[in-house]
């Protein structure tokens, strides 16, 4: 079973694009080599859009990280900084405007 699942997804089934539609044909053609029982069908599909949407969490949360330290590195201003420095802006102008 497990081979079946990374089958599928090495061949081709890009984490985003993937439907269950696509998978469903995917095991149909499983079926039709001999490589998967019919009645493996409903159970393998679940398995690899569960699997695929596992691969897609992770890839999202990597991105994020590399995005971040990417950010970082070049030491933009973020939007927590942003706000940080509105704020201070906001209280400075209430000082001078309270004298």
């Amino acid at each position: 079973m497990k081979d079946i699942i990374e089958k599928s997804i090495n061949l081709g089934l890009g984490i985003a694009a993937t439907t269950k539609e696509k998978v469903e044909i995917l095991a149909d053609e499983l079926i039709k080599k001999g490589q998967l029982a019919k009645e493996e069908k409903s159970k393998t599909v679940q398995e690899i859009l569960n699997k695929l949407e596992k691969s897609e969490t992770k890839f999202k949360k990597k991105t994020s990280a590399v995005v971040k330290e990417a950010v970082n590195k070049l030491e933009y201003a973020t939007q927590k900084d942003i706000k940080e420095l509105r704020r201070i802006i906001s209280n400075l102008e209430k000082k001078i405007n309270s004298k």
